[in-house]
């Protein structure tokens, strides 16, 4: 059996990794530290949305029924400012209401035969430059078969943004619209309902 002595690296380890179990105080106190490090660690990541409707990029015909939720950024929900608190301040503007009500009846709209570059293409005057190339990694056959049932309706605004919801027979379509200097753009989209 080795000889432990109070010397050398191995006690200072030991000294470390013993400390959490070397009194109950010691044991809360390690435990609340670790408590605050992962609320700490939760509340600084931005968190993600998911994508929406039932549309799927093109990885092979075992592709799932759902797009993959964007990482971050501009094309992100949270536009890496963190966590969105809605505020509701009134309707959003006429614009970005045409836009939203554009956008979904384009996403919804899929010839026969149509290729994931036209579709796209179709997308692009409504869309931000940041979430373009997302739609072109969605594969159209995979968009549901569903129309517009309302007008569009304002969730949040903001000074240069909005949360809109389109309804449609499928699903609730909530886009987040931004005010870019082409005028207003969809920068994100999930399913709602």
């Amino acid at each position: 059996m080795p000889i432990r002595t109070h010397r050398g690296r191995a006690a200072v380890y030991r000294k470390f990794w013993g400390a959490p179990v070397r009194s109950p105080k010691h044991l809360a106190a390690t435990m609340l530290a670790l408590v605050v490090i992962v609320l700490g660690a939760e509340w600084a990541l931005p968190h993600s949305r998911t994508s929406m409707v039932g549309a799927a990029p093109s990885h092979g015909p075992q592709a799932s029924s759902v797009a993959p939720a964007p990482a971050s950024g501009p094309a992100g929900a949270d536009l890496g400012r963190g966590p969105r608190v809605p505020f509701p301040t009134g309707p959003a503007p006429a614009a970005a209401l045409t836009v939203a009500r554009s956008w979904v009846q384009a996403f919804l709209t899929v010839p026969q035969g149509i290729t994931p570059a036209r579709w796209a293409e179709q997308l692009r005057p409504y869309t931000t430059d940041d979430l373009f190339p997302q739609l072109q990694s969605i594969n159209p056959a995979n968009v549901p078969a569903a129309q517009i049932t309302g007008q569009p309706r304002t969730v949040s605004v903001g000074e240069d943004s909005a949360e809109v919801d389109v309804p449609t027979t499928a699903v609730v379509v909530r886009l987040l619209l931004v005010s870019t200097p082409s005028g207003w753009r969809v920068a994100s989209y999930e399913r709602v309902g």
